[in-house]
């Protein structure tokens, strides 16, 4: 047996959600979203019983929102687990290191088992691995080690198949796109409200945490309203501020136009002589995948670094030296969170900046390459639907030269730009990150557009024929 039908079977065995026998309405959709949505924010509300305090994995910020995970909550893993699985798996499918056709329907769902089982076991690794730095490094009600290990590795355990299921759900058709991209969306804007709106009083100058509200406080208490427009507190580094809320918003509306950009290739069709069209690449042709790829090796490198503690210090010391290159400020650092970093450490900005830039390329092109994006697959796939370029033979590599004059300077400049959104989103102090800022925009297109053809659908029941639905 191959280690995909290996997969497969363990996946076929796990519970599973059943498709939906007559297609749910729009409302039904947006009302099963809706409630998964809402199921998750509980679970990442939901402290961990067991421990009282979770602050091993405090400075992962970026992989908490690429994960949409909560330290010391239910949703400790978040989807981490179900992303992961799924880029081994496409790397896997588009290197054609296993031989999978995912044009056909049963290589598919062979496919989506085998992933569902590779998302089962990484459950199982991360609780076990979670579940134990948890209980050593975090105050626990009491007992030993092992008995308050097992207690958090079976919530963990138990919430993150939850949410796996939660996805699954959705993917099967009773809700909207997938539940990863709803979650990621969620966790993101909850960041973004409580940088803006958050009540609480966390900081050591009793400042609520939200910008809006903390400027009012200061404003009632004549305080220092300039502390508000760039943050200079050591004591207080993750208020946010003016610059910050201006970037977010600036960003936004960038992110936005570049996303709905597109380069057109003219094309025409052999079904159907004389009908002229183009075929549109993205401008940004990696979407967010590089910059990604960069916070997740940078996450990973942190979080290995803290586990080495535990075996070797000298290790470890060399790890977070490593990762610290990855985040700017460094994670121990103790600088304010805001434009004012650059102010006190220009040399490390500068140094970042380079880092998550030059990554960013690298990552963007292998993307391309093994996520079947380059010109050679894309070429092939359009020979096979009867598409040509006017005054070229249809020939695969023909087509391919041409598309590998889009393509790979599109691969490029992409990467160099989502890496120059997230850098300049860190500097400065955005709200939810440049990461973040970049998958909410991307997914909220994505929905939005989803949400008109759904609506098309519903509206013009003759279009339900025409696609076969």
């Amino acid at each position: 047996m191959s280690f995909i039908d290996s997969l497969a079977t363990l996946g076929q065995y796990l519970p599973a959600v059943s498709k939906p026998k007559e297609k749910p309405s729009l409302g039904q959709k947006l009302i099963w979203s809706i409630i998964a949505v809402v199921i998750y924010l509980i679970m990442a509300s939901t402290p961990l019983y067991g421990i009282t305090a979770a602050s091993f994995f405090k400075n992962l910020i970026l992989e908490q929102i690429i994960f949409a995970s909560t330290a010391g909550t239910l949703a400790q893993l978040g989807i981490g687990p179900i992303i992961t699985a799924g880029l081994i798996m496409q790397i896997l499918a588009g290197s054609k290191l296993i031989q999978i056709d995912l044009n056909d329907p049963d290589d598919r769902i062979k496919f989506t088992e085998a992933q569902k089982g590779l998302a089962f076991i990484f459950i199982l690794v991360e609780s076990v691995l979670f579940g134990y730095v948890l209980a050593r490094t975090s105050t626990t009600i009491g007992g030993s080690v092992l008995f308050i290990s097992g207690i958090v590795i079976l919530q963990l355990i138990v919430a993150t198949f939850l949410i796996l299921l939660l996805d699954e759900m959705i993917q099967k058709g009773w809700g909207l796109g997938s539940g990863v991209s709803l979650f990621i969306l969620a966790g993101v804007m909850k960041i973004m409200f409580w940088d803006m709106f958050g009540i609480a009083s966390v900081s050591s100058q009793n400042l609520p945490i939200g910008f809006f509200p903390a400027l009012i406080s200061t404003l009632t208490s004549h305080g220092n309203v300039l502390s508000l427009i760039i943050n200079t507190s050591i004591k207080n580094p993750f208020q946010p501020d003016l610059v910050g809320l201006i970037t977010t918003i600036v960003l936004i509306i960038l992110t936005v136009y570049l996303t709905t950009m597109t380069i057109e290739i003219p094309v025409t069709s052999q079904r159907l002589r004389g009908i002229r069209r183009t075929i549109p690449l993205n401008f940004l042709y990696v979407s967010s995948i590089p910059v990604i790829f960069v916070a997740v090796l940078g996450s990973d490198i942190q979080l290995f670094a803290s586990l080495a503690s535990y075996i070797s210090p000298s290790a470890s010391n060399v790890l977070n030296e490593v990762s610290g290159l990855f985040f700017f400020p460094p994670p121990n650092a103790n600088i304010p969170h805001s434009v004012y970093a650059v102010v006190l450490d220009p040399l490390g900005a500068l140094e970042y900046s380079i880092i998550f830039i030059v990554l960013s390329i690298v990552f963007g092109i292998l993307w391309v390459d093994v996520a079947g994006l380059d010109p050679a697959t894309q070429a092939q796939q359009l020979v096979e639907a009867g598409i040509e370029i006017p005054g070229m033979r249809s020939n695969p590599k023909v087509i391919e030269g041409i598309l590998a004059r889009y393509i790979y300077p599109l691969a490029f400049f992409s990467s160099i730009i989502v890496g120059l959104i997230a850098v300049v989103a860190t500097l400065l102090g955005a709200y939810g990150t440049g990461i973040g800022i970049l998958l909410a925009v991307t997914i909220a297109i994505q929905y939005y557009s989803l949400l008109a053809y759904e609506r098309s659908l519903e509206m013009y029941p003759l279009l339900k024929r025409l696609i076969g639905e």
